[in-house]
């Protein structure tokens, strides 16, 4: 099973899909490298590039990993996120909205899942979370 995660915020769809695609600064990383087909995020000596996926709407996207270089203790693949992709789903609540992400390939099976897992608990369910609730999100500014 892939790893998924549902956040619920007090934030319009709108904003939230802003947050998401245009101000991965204030809650992923400060290190993003914007193209106009996707961007690449670094942490430290490590990267990935993400793809935009075609088909877009304006509260489901997905970004296909396209190159990684992910340093990870006990890790010897630092490619393993290529090929996987965020699928991001926005659905409007009456007080603002919840958003799903799933990191599709991103399994248990993965050398990288418990690191990984750990990381996506920290960037999305609490530093997104948190920059749409109250604008004090916590990236990585390494």
């Amino acid at each position: 099973m892939d790893y998924s995660a549902t956040i619920s915020t007090t934030a319009s769809p709108e904003r939230a899909a802003q947050a998401i695609t245009n101000y991965l600064e204030q809650w992923w990383s400060t290190r993003i490298e914007r193209r106009t087909d996707g961007f690449t995020t670094r942490f430290n000596n490590s990267h990935a590039t993400f793809h935009f996926e075609p088909g877009a709407s304006p509260l489901s996207f997905e970004w296909k990993c396209t190159d990684a270089h992910m340093i990870i203790e006990d890790v010897e693949d630092a490619a393993e996120w290529v090929g996987t992709r965020l699928l991001w789903q926005i659905t409007p609540t009456e007080t603002g909205c919840k958003i799903q992400l799933t990191h599709e390939g991103l399994g248990p099976t993965l050398p990288c899942f418990e690191a990984c897992q750990r990381g996506w608990q920290h960037f999305f369910e609490t530093s997104l979370r948190d920059h749409l609730n109250s604008n004090t999100g916590a990236p990585n500014t390494t």
